[in-house]
Formats: C-alpha cells, sequence, structure tokens
C-alpha cells in the first residue's frame, strides 16, 4: 500500500477522533440547579444562600411569614430533592445522547494449514459511525432542547411546591384564628348561660328558656374544640410541607393574617402574563421543538441509513501487511424507513397537541382561579362595609334599649353572639381571599403584581378587624349588671 493511502488514513482516523473529542462538553457541575433557581427567582420566588443551617435556625426561632414557610420547603423538602435528582437524570441522558457512540474493535487471528506460512493471519478493524458524525450539530441541539425542557418542567415543580407550603401556611393561620374566634364564641355562650342560670335560680327565667342557652354554650364549647383540632391538624400539614420532622415544636406563625390590598387585574392581563410566565407552557413549547428536530433528524437518517467508515488492517500468512480505509453501508432494500417515519410523524402530532391542551388547561385555570379571587374580594367588602356594621349597629342599639329596660340582658348577648360571627366570618374571608390569590399566582406562573399601596396591620381574632375590635366575657356585665 503506497504512503498516500496510509497517510490519507491516518488523517480520516485523526478527524474523526477530533470530532470525537470536540463533542464531549462536560456536565454543569450543578446539574443545571442554577439555571432553575433563576427561573424561579425570576417569577417571584424567594431564595436562599448562605449556611441552609443557620438559615433555617433563624426563620425557626422568629414567628414565621409566608414567604418563610416557603423558603424552609425549599430548604428541607424531600419531593424537591427528588425532582432534583431526576434533573441530574434527564442530564446524564441528553449528555450520552449528544456523544458519537464508541468506536468498534474487531480481530481475528486465523491458522493456516498451509506448510510455508510462516505465521497466522491476523485482521484488525476500527469502525466509526460517520452517519453520528455528520449529525452531531443537530443531535447537540435536540440534546439541549431536551435538557431545557427537564430544566423547566423542574422549575415548574418548584413552583408547586413553593405555592403549596405558601397556601398551607394560609390555610395554618386562618384556623388558627378561628379556634381563637370559636373560643370567644365559647366564652360569650357560657356567659350567657351563666346569666340564664342565676335568672332561673331567681324565679325570672323557664326551664326550657335555661335548657336552650345550656345547649347553645354546649355547642359553641364543641365548636371550639373542633376549631382547634381543625387548627392542630392544618400546623402538621404547614410542618410536613416545609419538610420539618416531629421534633420540630417550638415554630409559631406570625399573628394574624396580612390585611387584603385593594388590587384590581382584568383577566386578560392575568391570560397575558400566564402565557408569558407558566413554566409548564415554556416546557410544552420546548418539548415540541424536541420533536420537530428530531422528526428533521429522523428524516435525514432515514434516507442515508446507518454509514460506518474506519480502517482495516491485515497481516497475511506470508508476512505482508495490507493497510486501508473501511466502509459499511447499510442498504435500504427491504425497509425504507416507513414505520419510523410515521411514528415520528405521531409523536409531532402528539406534541403539537398536548402543547394546545396545555393552552387551554391554562386558560380555564386562570379564569377559574380569577373568579374565585373576584368572589373572594366582593365577599371581603360585604363583610366590611355592610355585614359586620350592621351587626354593630344592631349590639349598639340593644345596648341602648337595655339601658332603657325595653329588652333583656339575653336580647344583648344574642346580639353580641351575632357580632362574633360575623368576625369570624370576616377572618374566614381573609383566609380565603389569601388562599385564592395564592391559586391565582400558582394560576400564572408568577408572584401577582404588589398594589400600589401597603399596609403593615395584621388582621386576628383580637386586633384589625372592621369596628371596636373583640371583647370578651367580662363586658357583659359591664352591659347587663349582675342579675336578680
Amino acid at each position: 500500500m503506497s504512503t498516500f493511502h496510509v497517510l490519507s488514513h491516518g488523517r480520516l482516523c485523526a478527524a474523526l477522533l477530533a470530532a470525537g473529542l470536540a463533542s464531549c462538553a462536560s456536565l454543569p457541575s450543578d446539574w443545571g440547579r442554577a439555571a432553575v433557581a433563576e427561573t424561579t427567582a425570576a417569577r417571584g420566588l424567594p431564595q436562599t444562600s448562605g449556611d441552609l443551617r443557620q438559615l433555617q435556625s433563624r426563620l425557626l426561632s422568629q414567628p414565621l411569614q409566608p414567604d418563610d414557610a416557603v423558603s424552609l420547603a425549599l430548604l428541607n423538602s424531600p419531593e424537591l430533592s427528588h425532582n432534583l435528582a431526576s434533573l441530574g437524570f434527564a442530564a446524564a441522558e441528553v449528555y450520552d445522547a449528544a456523544r458519537l457512540s464508541n468506536p468498534v474493535l474487531s480481530a481475528a487471528r486465523l491458522s493456516s494449514d498451509d506448510p510455508a506460512a510462516i505465521r497466522p493471519q491476523l485482521s484488525l478493524g476500527l469502525a466509526f459511525n460517520f452517519t453520528e458524525l455528520l449529525f452531531l450539530p443537530i443531535r447537540s441541539r435536540l440534546a439541549s432542547a431536551r435538557f431545557e425542557t427537564a430544566k423547566l418542567e423542574v422549575a415548574d415543580q418548584t413552583l408547586g411546591i413553593a405555592y403549596a407550603a405558601e397556601a398551607a401556611w394560609y390555610q395554618s393561620a386562618g384556623a388558627e384564628q378561628a379556634a381563637a374566634m370559636r373560643q370567644a364564641i365559647a366564652r360569650a355562650a357560657r356567659a350567657s348561660a351563666d346569666l340564664a342560670q342565676r335568672y332561673f335560680e331567681a324565679g325570672n327565667l323557664s326551664r326550657r328558656a335555661l335548657a336552650a342557652e345550656q345547649a347553645a354554650a354546649s355547642q359553641a364549647a364543641l365548636d371550639a374544640e373542633t376549631a382547634s383540632a381543625e387548627a392542630s391538624t392544618a400546623r402538621g400539614r404547614l410542618q410536613r410541607r416545609m419538610g420539618l420532622t416531629a421534633d420540630h415544636q417550638g415554630w409559631t406563625l406570625a399573628p394574624g393574617l396580612p390585611p387584603p390590598p385593594e388590587q384590581n387585574l382584568t383577566l386578560p392581563e392575568l391570560l397575558q402574563l400566564a402565557a408569558d410566565s407558566r413554566l409548564d407552557l415554556a416546557a410544552a413549547r420546548r418539548r415540541l421543538d424536541s420533536v420537530q428536530l428530531a422528526t428533521g433528524l429522523e428524516r435525514r437518517e432515514r434516507l442515508l441509513g446507518p454509514l460506518e467508515m474506519g480502517a482495516e488492517y491485515e497481516r497475511e500468512t506470508d508476512g505482508s501487511r495490507l493497510l486501508g480505509p473501511g466502509l459499511s453501508w447499510q442498504l435500504p432494500l427491504f425497509n425504507w424507513g416507513s414505520g419510523r417515519k410515521a411514528q415520528a410523524q405521531a409523536q409531532l402530532a402528539s406534541a403539537e397537541a398536548a402543547l394546545r391542551a396545555s393552552e387551554l388547561d391554562v386558560q380555564q385555570e386562570v379564569g377559574t382561579a380569577y373568579a374565585e379571587w373576584q368572589s373572594a374580594q366582593r365577599r371581603l367588602r360585604r363583610l366590611r362595609e355592610e355585614l359586620i356594621p350592621q351587626r354593630e349597629a344592631v349590639v349598639a342599639q340593644t345596648q341602648r334599649e337595655l339601658n332603657y329596660m325595653l329588652v333583656g340582658a339575653f336580647d344583648l348577648l344574642l346580639a353580641k353572639q351575632q357580632e362574633y360571627a360575623a368576625y369570624g366570618a370576616y377572618l374566614d374571608a381573609v383566609r380565603d381571599y389569601w388562599l385564592a390569590r395564592s391559586a391565582l399566582s400558582r394560576a400564572i406562573g408568577r408572584r401577582l403584581p404588589e398594589p400600589e399601596t401597603k399596609t403593615e396591620a395584621r388582621v386576628d381574632a383580637g386586633s384589625g378587624l372592621p369596628g371596636a375590635g373583640i371583647p370578651d366575657e367580662t363586658s357583659h356585665a359591664h352591659h347587663h349588671g349582675d342579675a336578680p
């Protein structure tokens, strides 16, 4: 064989080796976690940094705000750890998909029965998949698109974990307030029952009325017990969302819920935010791009077929040596790849339909969440501007009539209990407002725009309610005095 052929073959092997090495870009050391954190931060998610143990200790040592619960969930959630681990698997898969297959080395040693043979025949071969080399750029783009899809999916799952922790905080805070309100109602009902007992003993109240007052007090006490149990359950759910073990029991919630801000957002505005921000939509779009790339790659590979190039070396039995390039090509005689083509087209149609379905689902989800948020705002406004002032007016008027002995003390106690119930409904409405707002944020895929005006006051069962606040049972004696 001529020197030219040997050199040409050597250059071919060198070119193939260089192409293979050029494709060996390393994976990100964090498997793309920094990109996930950057994506979620752009959508309003609080970020954690520094010593994580110190951060957790600091958060648990102070009353927890909603963002604190989210930060703890991001620190401790096993679901998040699982998702990040799956991101590592996806990174490894796309890493392998963007690489050339390793070259195939073949060898054979054949003995001859010819007495003139000096030594056995030796054959060596080294082959590379030339088809993969030709399509390496598009394979790299396909691998990159799949990796981006995986990062978007994990970022969307991270947002889901964060908003679940936020909703659990509002549920727990609202349950604590409801329990406190039920305790206040129970105290008022017990005061009414005690007063009824004194009236009965003085002969000024029938046994039936006494039994009714006592039953109402018992029912209020049962309601308070139920509310306390519900608060305990809600606290347990929040603790689970934050990834805290059972030995973390000393943490407390910031007292009261934030006051609902006055904010006007239109549905078209929110739909546009969702179209721009929803990470599952972005992942579906990127997945469609990947399928389109894969379809184009399949079409090209199907026409060319598997093509391998390499080098062959032989040492004959007479001691002579042979060296030269080798080529193998699968002839498309029996299978023209029609099945693979149909499969690629079906995958493309499926990806397009999935994207369209996701867009419709997002629009419906945003519409439903927006309607619930609007309903919560209207309910709050009606309670704050109508029912609570009306109940307070009833209490004030009943107090004046009691002073002139036009009504009895039980009428005042009943009016006060109804006022308490209105306050309780308002606290529930504040909780429902924040849950609806959190659900709307999840629906659009990012934090809602901050209102223009914000207040630091809190709404809880002891202060911050519309009106003059909630008195306890000691105020009743002031209103009606001792029973005769």
